[in-house]
């Protein structure tokens, strides 16, 4: 496996027990995967009329960190929910689809997820504090 962009040390937990009515679970406390990927942030939604960094909704300049994170092929499937954590930051993963190789052999097989910034109890190791 190759990864065309600089690698990043990446751990997953998984979601733990059954989701609820809405489609959440609490994240899990045993890491599943430790391994290297790659996190790619975007500069998440700006607003030139927010005065200071100020602004409601979708006019909050960079609300919150949101991007891309691709791991490796041999990475356990990932689930929508799981948290990432990289950089001593936790992301949640949604959208995770596979990426296939066009050219067999090529090394550009991955998984892709869409990640946002964690809050609350998604943001803490279990155990953990947010400090």
């Amino acid at each position: 496996m190759s990864l065309l962009l600089a690698p990043d040390a990446v751990t997953l937990y998984p979601p733990s027990g059954e989701a609820d009515s809405h489609g959440w679970a609490e994240p899990g406390a045993e890491a599943a995967w430790s391994g290297s990927g790659n996190l790619q942030l975007s500069f998440g939604v700006t607003d030139p009329r927010a005065e200071a960094g100020g602004g409601r909704g979708p006019f909050k300049p960079a609300h919150e960190p949101a991007g891309l994170l691709y791991l490796p092929p041999e990475a356990p499937e990932p689930a929508n929910g799981t948290i990432a954590e990289v950089h001593g930051r936790r992301y949640v993963l949604s959208n995770v689809h596979p990426v296939s190789d066009p050219i067999p052999g090529a090394g550009v097989a991955c998984w892709v997820a869409s990640v946002t910034i964690a809050s609350g109890a998604f943001a803490t190791p279990a155990g953990g504090t947010d400090g």
